[in-house]
């Protein structure tokens, strides 16, 4: 996903926060016969497969977007087409997670193979991690207006691919319960409040508003359309069958859904909340602990805030003094890149450029279909600028692509953005990740650093591809890492360090950005998702670092092209772990 950025040029001036959880039966270790000795990779595989089966059997709708044929890896669902969402549900997950934690530690380790120490690793990690969550169930905002579940939930509805009838049965299950979920949801924000963690009202009048707008009925509803189009789509069904489906789905938008939204939205006004208290995470009762734990998950960097906030600094110095040499050097640079546009204009285009152009330095990419959409006009006001949908598992032939047209001013923005979704951004390491081996059970697992960071990465290098003078491609680089490692130190700043917006100025404004609408509009962005900017600066960082490590320790055999194939081999992952396997890389070919 493209993060929202306020544009500024320093040279002149799921799915989803899903709480799955409910009691699981079997970790995975029925799946063995107790009467044949196995070896160590056997059982692992069968553990973390059995595992990955009795997680995805319990939430539905992220098995959906994960795997597109659930029987053959053995998944079957029950009553429930949401995730559980009660305090009891959460207890009862992270009691699995501690049992699973327990079954892996009885398996050797050192007589796994390379791959399957890998795995383990990661299992390890992400679970070690989520367990440090244990204590903050309630400070999680399942009701946030950009990343919440009421906004993010319309998007995959409206993706929802149908490829048999069962997957259709499973989407009207997921319309006929919403109800039901939102229930729980509202329940959850109203426990929240209760316990004096319901600490963003204007997050919360955000939700509120987009609930209320987005029951509106109408023929064209996007619920309404999208349906239609991908039930016309459907070859295994008779035209008879598809009138059927779209006169159900009629019946449930009007009846179900959008009342469900509306409920929610009347329900959440109701709630009592405290006006007088900013967005900052470190005023509430162990905020300071919380962000961190938040930060180290979302960057996937074991370094504490107040080191990310030195680091971060240190970078965006760094980036500046180069800035200005270029600038010394070409004094025409300022006044050329401040009306500089990217001489192409259709998404599709730029997208086939990029797939042509990356050739000699990223691993060459298997042909595949992408699908490049227009964000529904009911979410434009709601949506990031950009997203990718990430392809099933096991159907990674088609890919799909939303972009906002209301986020870009200029064709470059857009350009970059399709880099970073697309080529060699989320969808071509999304690609690349499953055609080197993607175990099923990596797909619980959550690594935003890594994904995000990479694309970020590579989107700073796109400004090459765009056509642009090197020393006006550069230049353009270096400021948007600058104009994104603010956002990164206002993220510590506002939820670490506890910044108001009149600090939030004084910040800003050393770097030139005085205009208070912009910077009240960036606290409020970063209010409502702590440490998601984070994650795309210091993923970012990391790979920078990392690739320079590299350079520096195996001169004679480093190339872009290597470091990047076992970047993607690797697939998503701590930055330890993927230092871990970097260094083993290029050390054996040294």
């Amino acid at each position: 996903m493209k993060k929202q950025i306020t544009s500024i040029l320093l040279v002149i001036t799921l799915v989803c926060c899903l709480f799955s959880g409910c009691e699981k039966k079997d970790l995975g270790k029925g799946y063995l016969d107790e009467s044949v000795t196995y070896s160590a990779d056997e059982a692992f595989e069968a553990l973390s497969n059995g595992w990955f089966v009795s997680q995805m059997s319990e939430d539905p709708l992220s098995c959906h977007f994960s795997v597109a044929d659930a029987s053959s890896y053995g998944i079957s669902f029950g009553d429930d087409s949401y995730s559980d969402l009660s305090y009891r549900a959460y207890l009862a997950k992270q009691k699995d997670y501690q049992a699973f934690q327990k079954e892996l530690k009885q398996i050797s380790y050192h007589q796994l193979s390379p791959r399957n120490q890998l795995v383990y690793d990661l299992l390890q990690h992400y679970y070690g991690l989520q367990s440090d969550f244990d204590d903050f169930y309630y400070y999680a905002d399942p009701l946030s207006p950009t990343s919440g579940m009421p906004a993010t939930l319309p998007t995959l509805l409206a993706a929802f691919s149908f490829y048999n009838k069962d997957d259709i049965s499973l989407y009207f299950h997921l319309l006929d319960d919403m109800d039901i979920y939102f229930e729980q949801l509202y329940c959850f924000g109203k426990e929240k409040g209760e316990k004096g963690l319901l600490q963003n009202p204007a997050g919360l009048r955000d939700t509120i508003s987009f609930c209320k707008d987005f029951s509106k009925y109408g023929s064209n509803h996007m619920l309404l359309t999208s349906f239609e189009e991908r039930v016309n789509a459907c070859d295994f069904l008779t035209t008879q069958e598809k009138q059927k489906y779209i006169t159900k789905n009629q019946a449930l938008i009007h009846d179900v859904v959008l009342p469900s939204y509306l409920s929610l939205s009347k329900k959440l006004s109701s709630l009592s909340i405290d006006e007088d208290v900013g967005l900052s995470l470190c005023q509430e009762p162990r905020g300071h602990q919380y962000y961190s734990l938040l930060v180290k998950s979302a960057t996937g960097s074991n370094s504490t805030p107040f080191q990310l906030f030195q680091q971060i600094a240190q970078k965006r110095d760094k980036d500046l003094k180069e800035m200005a040499k270029l600038l010394a050097a070409h004094p025409s640079l300022a006044t050329t890149i401040a009306n500089y546009q990217c001489p192409l204009e259709e998404p599709k285009e730029m997208m086939e450029i990029l797939r042509q152009s990356i050739g000699a330095e990223y691993p060459a990419f298997p042909d595949t279909n992408v699908d490049i959409r227009r964000v529904s006009p009911e979410l434009a006001s709601y949506s990031a600028p950009a997203f990718y949908l990430i392809a099933p598992i096991d159907d990674y032939d088609h890919h799909l692509v939303y972009y906002n047209p209301k986020s870009f001013s200029n064709s470059l923005d857009l350009f970059t953005t399709m880099a970073h979704e697309g080529f060699p951004g989320h969808l071509y390491q999304t690609c690349m990740s499953y055609t080197y081996g993607y175990e099923p059970v990596r797909c619980l697992l959550s690594y935003p650093g890594y994904v995000e960071g990479w694309a970020t990465y590579v989107e700073m290098q796109s400004f090459q591809y765009a056509g642009l003078p090197s020393q006006v491609a550069q230049t353009l680089s270096l400021n948007q890492s600058v104009v994104l490692s603010l956002y990164a130190s206002a993220d510590i700043g506002i939820h670490y360090y506890g910044w108001d917006e009149t600090y939030l100025l004084d910040f800003l404004g050393d770097y030139g950005i005085t205009d208070k609408n912009v910077v009240s509009e960036i606290y409020r962005l970063i209010g409502n998702d702590p440490a998601n900017y984070l994650k795309y600066y210091v993923g970012y960082m990391n790979f920078e670092n990392l690739r320079e490590e590299c350079e520096k320790m195996y001169p004679e055999t480093f190339s872009p092209m290597d470091f990047h194939k076992c970047i993607l081999q690797t697939g998503p992952s701590p930055f330890s772990i993927l230092r871990k396997e970097l260094l083993n890389y290029f050390g054996k070919r040294a």
